[in-house]
């Protein structure tokens, strides 16, 4: 029997390239990268505007995971659909070959590097934020369009295809972290705007300690209890963040000009008193 011919990696499917965009979006290196990355960032800008800096925050690598699923999970989301529609659309390229309108079509996809982040460019005048977010994500998947159009049109030839095809995936993985960086940067911006849009619409707290804890910012009152575990009351303060063993509060007064961001340890002399409605 004569043995079977080796396989030419030259003559690997056209679509290989954009299948291995599936493993890559299920590795738990890169999906854990991913959240950690989003989770950091997005605390990063939220602190920031807060006028806090992010190492005061403490979190640890759960805090930034936790704070990123939902989030990451609508971005990946966004992914999964475009590459699900490649999908659905490789075997009509494959099978219409040297028809007009695969000459068309594979014409098009040749320039998606270009095509594609142009596109998203011109919708930013109409949705900033989304494009703000896309636009790293247009890039990468522009090139995997342009490298599987050349490759259907038969002009990699004298190319190494199984390079292009890393390199592909290179600039895909570095465009998905791009992207996750953008859109958590425009979360973190509209988490603060929130907060700095009317400080009283934020969790009220109330806070009880056995000691004076000379708290001062604008807005803090401090009220003197009669006898007990706990002599002192302050009021006037909105919760911000948890994390590290450390509770973050804004005061009444905090403004984006002039605000005072408190900081106090979970300690057993203190008891914080989260308060419904404002």
């Amino acid at each position: 029997m004569r043995p079977a011919p080796k396989k030419n990696t030259d003559d690997e499917p056209a679509s290989e390239a954009l299948r291995r965009v599936g493993e890559i979006l299920a590795n738990v290196a890169v999906l854990t990268g991913l959240l950690v990355a989003f989770g950091w960032r997005r605390s990063d800008v939220q602190a920031r505007e807060l006028g806090l800096p992010s190492s005061a925050l403490g979190m640890t690598v759960t805090d930034y995971l936790l704070r990123s699923i939902g989030p990451v999970f609508q971005l990946l989301a966004v992914v999964v659909l475009g590459w699900l529609a490649f999908l659905l659309l490789d075997p009509l390229l494959q099978t219409a070959r040297r028809g007009r309108a695969w000459r068309v079509s594979t014409w098009v996809l040749a320039f998606a590097w270009l095509l594609l982040p142009a596109l998203v460019v011109v919708s930013g005048y109409v949705w900033p934020a989304s494009s703000f977010a896309l636009f790293p994500l247009s890039i990468g998947a522009g090139l995997l369009l342009t490298l599987y159009a050349l490759k259907l049109r038969a002009r990699t030839r004298r190319w190494n295809w199984p390079r292009l095809r890393l390199a592909g995936l290179a600039v895909t993985v570095l465009s998905l972290f791009w992207g996750a960086m953008n859109a958590a940067e425009l979360e973190g911006l509209e988490l603060a705007d929130r907060f700095a849009a009317d400080v009283r619409t934020a969790q009220a707290v109330a806070i009880y300690s056995g000691e004076r804890l000379h708290l001062t910012a604008p807005g803090v009152t401090e009220q003197q209890l009669p006898d007990g575990k706990y002599r002192f009351k302050y009021t006037g303060l909105r919760f911000v963040e948890n994390s590290g063993g450390k509770f973050f509060f804004a005061s009444d007064g905090w403004t984006r000009t002039s605000g005072v961001v408190l900081v106090l340890r979970d300690e057993a002399h203190l008891r914080f008193e989260f308060i419904r409605g404002g």
